[in-house]
């Protein structure tokens, strides 16, 4: 599809967002919220997850879960720090990506090199000075994916761990932008990152608006990288907020429940 089918000339997307607009976020902390404290086979052994969550971003859903800090063996241990894992995957029935060819070789290459993206991000976040010679594992999961998958998987990562308690020093949130024609957008779908134009995936530690990961994907044109930076900044502020009030929902909730619990032993 051309670039300027996705733009019509009063400014709107096919979706029917403006520009600068991201898509509807919908997010869940808790295994009560997201049906399960648990990954299932092959991620984490079927073991009790300690934070879980899940994050929707229009037709993208992720899911993360967290374990640890928990014993790490010797001679694989970090005397001053813990040693942080990260694990991307997508359901079979999912949509990859923009997969960069190869079959299943060239998915597992590239979901190994975006787990690895992750894994630094969070690296970076966490402060992980706090559980020497212990390690946390982090599992992110893209149920469907149409468009900014590691965007979603990263904010459903922060979320888990945030469910799970660890300490960071910031809400970390990303956010990819792209150019539609001349133009920079919020939050690509897939089909508007399948007609190939320059696209970044940022994450950011959003108090500090300093930015943890930026990947650039295609040629930037002369000119455009600073609205395209500005633009996908811009968006990560705008998802941070949201996924801000929906740790502040859960924590009262949470609150609400204990206090409730604690009321009825006393009666």
């Amino acid at each position: 599809m051309a670039s300027f089918e996705h733009i019509t000339p009063e400014g709107f997307r096919v979706d029917g967002r403006r520009l600068h607009e991201p898509r509807c976020i919908r997010c869940a902390v808790g295994a009560a919220a997201i049906g399960g404290g648990s990954v299932g086979v092959g991620l984490g052994g079927g073991l009790e997850a300690d934070g879980c969550a899940i994050f929707e971003l229009g037709g993208t859903k992720a899911v993360a879960y967290v374990y640890g800090p928990m014993e790490m063996r010797r001679g694989m241990q970090q005397h001053d720090r813990a040693t942080l894992s990260c694990s991307l995957s997508t359901a079979s029935f999912g949509t990859a990506v923009r997969l960069g060819g190869g079959g299943t070789r060239g998915r597992d290459r590239q979901s190994t090199e975006r787990s690895l993206w992750i894994q630094q991000t969070f690296e970076h976040a966490i402060l992980l000075e706090q559980y020497p010679r212990s390690q946390i594992r982090l599992y992110v999961h893209l149920l469907q994916s149409d468009g900014a998958g590691v965007a979603a998987a990263i904010n459903a990562a922060t979320l888990a761990l945030a469910d799970a308690g660890i300490p960071m020093r910031d809400t970390v949130s990303a956010c990819t932008a792209g150019m539609l024609g001349r133009r920079a957008a919020v939050d690509l779908s897939r089909d508007e990152e399948m007609a190939g134009g320059a696209q970044v995936t940022m994450a950011t530690l959003a108090g500090a608006r300093k930015v943890s990961l930026l990947e650039v994907e295609s040629k930037v044109p002369e000119g455009m990288f600073a609205p395209l930076y500005e633009t996908a900044l811009t968006g990560c502020d705008a998802i941070a907020l949201q996924m801000k009030a929906c740790l502040l929902e859960h924590a009262t909730q949470s609150f609400s429940l204990r206090m409730s619990l604690r009321s009825g032993q006393k009666s």
